[in-house]
């Protein structure tokens, strides 16, 4: 019947609705160094989380995470190597169980005081229950790997 489409539609429309509500809190808790607060919607199941690089040896935070008691040590490696002066989560899209979220910041990268302005990261949030189980995290890893890795 037309009606039974209709309302899972609308389902849909909710689980997307709320899944993007759960990346807002984690952005927000990101941008207030907020770890236990961002902990808080990591799914005990977590499955992967990491940015995707070819650079991760040499890269603090280019590290690939499968389990919830891990995931600090990328935000302790990210908050040891660079410093953000701006960090805006921009578009959110939603479909199923997946909220994606293109990025913009400006960081300067405290082992060398390297500025970078970063227009065009992307996350990948997979959700399951309100939790995450999923992110994968993309910017320009040979940018940000050769600014890192530059003397002064």
């Amino acid at each position: 019947m037309p009606g039974e489409n209709i309302a899972t539609t609308a389902d849909k429309g909710t689980v997307e609705t709320s899944n993007t509500k759960v990346v807002e809190r984690i952005y927000a808790a990101f941008l207030r160094r907020d770890i236990p607060g961002i902990l808080e919607n990591v799914s005990d199941d977590l499955r992967a989380f990491g940015i995707v690089s070819e650079s991760a040896k040499d890269v603090p935070w280019h590290m690939q995470i499968t389990s919830k008691k891990d995931v600090p040590k990328f935000f302790e490696a990210l908050g040891a190597e660079c410093e953000f002066a701006r960090f805006e989560a921009r578009d959110y899209a939603a479909a199923g169980d997946k909220v994606y979220c293109t990025l913009r910041y400006d960081v300067t990268l405290k082992r060398n005081g390297r500025k970078l302005t970063v227009d065009n990261a992307m996350h990948r949030f997979t959700l399951k229950g309100g939790k995450v189980i999923e992110w994968r995290g993309t910017e320009d890893t040979a940018r940000i790997r050769d600014a890192l890795t530059m003397k002064g």
